[in-house]
Parts: C-alpha cells; structure tokens; sequence
C-alpha cells in the first residue's frame, strides 16, 4: 500500500476514485456478514433493521415514509418496496395519516416492537468482530467523521 505522501502527488481524482472503491469493496465485504447475521431473528435485509431502528425513534405518532427516505438517503421506489415486504412479514404496518390524507404512517407491530432490545446483542457482536476489532477507537471515530462527510 502507497504512503500518504506517496498519493499526495497523484492526481485528486485517482485518489477520489480510490476511496470510492475502496468503500465499494469494503461494503461488498461486510454487508453479507451483517445480513448473515440479521436473518437469523427474521430480518431479510439489513436496511430493515435501520427502519425499524427508526420507526421506533420517532415512536407512536408514527413516521412518514417520505421521511425515512430522507434521513436513510433512500430512493422512494426502494423504501416503498422494502416496507412492503416488512409489513407482509409482519414487521411493520401502515395507516393513513389524519393530517395529510395522501400519506400513511408507518408503526411497528407488536411483533416489531422490541426488535432493537432482541436483535441489537447480536448486530454489536458482528459490528464488534468486522469493525471493532480492526480499528482502535480513534481510527474508529475519524472513519465516522469521514463517512459522515460523505451524506451530510
């Protein structure tokens, strides 16, 4: 692997690519061990369990699917699939939104409704074995910053 000085001299938009395929890569890499994991208590893709993540943030006046496409950076033909098939699973279910007649709101079911408590133990194990363990917390937290940059 080149040193920092070493990419310093090449040109910024080999260095942006480089990043991009590096997070490419690394995302092709983690993202089977976390629905691995997932799936085994009944969550078929991991962005499900950042919905529900989220439903269960904005609580019981419910959450607009327009707004969970905002804050999970999310196409609308994708969110919409993807409460589909979680409300058909039971997961989730819609109503209509008494203010705006045209939208519904999303809630978690019962069965839904202490998913974070039941699946959380096991997403931190395998975010401890994939991510934990391979960077110490300072590394950790810059990677946070960066990332963060990257959608803010």
């Amino acid at each position: 692997m080149k040193t920092y000085d070493e990419i310093e001299t090449e040109a910024e938009d080999k260095l942006a690519s480089r990043v991009w395929f590096h997070l490419m890569r690394a995302h092709r890499y983690l993202y089977p061990r976390f629905e691995r994991s997932l799936r085994t208590h009944g969550i078929d893709n991991p962005v499900w369990y950042e919905i529900l993540l989220e439903v269960e943030r904005v609580g019981e006046q419910g959450a607009k699917a327009s707004d969970l496409q905002d804050h999970l950076h999310m196409a609308q033909f994708s969110m919409s699939r993807h409460i589909a098939r979680m409300e058909k699973k039971g997961l989730i279910e819609r109503r209509p939104d008494k203010e705006d007649g045209r939208a519904q709101l999303i809630f978690l079911t019962p069965q839904a409704a202490h998913a974070h408590e039941e699946i959380w133990p096991h997403y931190f194990k395998i975010i401890q074995q994939e991510v934990g363990e391979r960077l110490t917390k300072k590394e950790a937290f810059e990677l946070f910053k960066l990332l963060t940059k990257l959608y803010e």
